[in-house]
């Protein structure tokens, strides 16, 4: 639709581009960390139903696996999201929403009952440890003295 508008109306392509940089180019990490933990934290047991126990052509699936995957499709638009913006350039950006990201998990790293977080005790640790890995590779520096301070339970995890 987008496409459609900035083709009827040239004018606001160069606005529309400058707008889309900016938003892409900022992120305000305690609100990328809320909305991970949300995500996250959110995602009740009841999820479960249609994804465990015998499934035809797959065969048994563990509650644990199950809740590990769901809770891997809710992360990963938020790691997409990284890899968008480092690939485009946008350090600040990227380093920015990857602090959120680290934040929003080390705020779920001991679950909570009730939701698919209870299956899956280490999955915070574990996927925080792989952001940590994919900012190295994407060659975002983190701001680890900022991160200590704000999860010092992880401070292995970011030395």
């Amino acid at each position: 639709m987008l496409d459609d508008l900035l083709a009827a109306r040239p004018d606001l392509r160069q606005p529309a581009e400058a707008y889309a940089a900016q938003v892409m180019s900022g992120a305000d990490r305690s609100a990328v960390a809320d909305d991970v933990e949300d995500a996250l934290q959110g995602l009740g047991i009841e999820e479960l139903n249609t994804r465990a126990g015998y499934r035809p052509g797959r065969g048994y699936v563990h509650p644990a696996e199950a809740a590990d995957e769901i809770l891997d499709e809710v992360l990963q638009p938020f790691l997409d999201d990284l890899q968008r913006r480092a690939g485009l350039g946008m350090r600040s950006g990227a380093v920015e929403l990857a602090a959120g990201i680290l934040l929003g998990l080390y705020n779920c790293r001991h679950g909570n009952s009730e939701t698919l977080l209870e299956y899956c005790p280490d999955y915070a640790a574990e996927r925080a440890s792989g952001v940590v890995g994919d900012c190295a590779r994407l060659g975002i520096e983190l701001p680890a003295v900022e991160l200590l301070d704000l999860m010092p339970e992880w401070s292995a995890l970011l030395q």
